[in-house]
């Protein structure tokens, strides 16, 4: 995927250029195949969505596929699934119907992946 240096988040909105309120949504991008078996071609293509869709305001970027899971129990791997998180982005949209519009066009979608959409709230909301 890509890297940007981070901005500092003042708000969950930003205003377009007609005077539009958008809210920032992050996109989760779940399951699909393991970087390693993906092609160039659906990496670049994926890659180039991604920039043609996330806000310039706020970084997004990819996991590694190694972690760790904390819970009451312990701590265990990280077991790489259809619910694993391996990415995000944030996108601006005027509601959530514009945001799951955006989303269909991702690629993560042809390789058995998913896409979580949730409004970023606001700082001291």
């Amino acid at each position: 995927m890509f890297s940007i240096e981070p901005k500092e988040i003042k708000s969950s909105e930003s205003v377009n250029s007609n005077g539009v309120i958008m809210t920032f949504y992050v996109f989760l991008f779940k399951g699909g195949l393991r970087t390693s078996e993906l092609s160039k071609e659906y990496l670049d293509r994926f890659v180039n969505w991604a920039k043609m869709v996330s806000s310039p305001k706020i970084p997004g970027n990819r996991f590694k596929q190694e972690g760790k899971v904390v819970s009451s129990e312990g701590v265990d791997d990280l077991k790489f699934n259809k619910d694993t998180v391996g990415g995000y982005i944030v996108v601006e949209a005027d509601d959530y119907g514009t945001a799951v519009e955006i989303s269909k066009g991702c690629p993560i979608l042809e390789n058995a992946g998913s896409v979580e959409i949730r409004e970023i709230v606001p700082p001291n909301a």
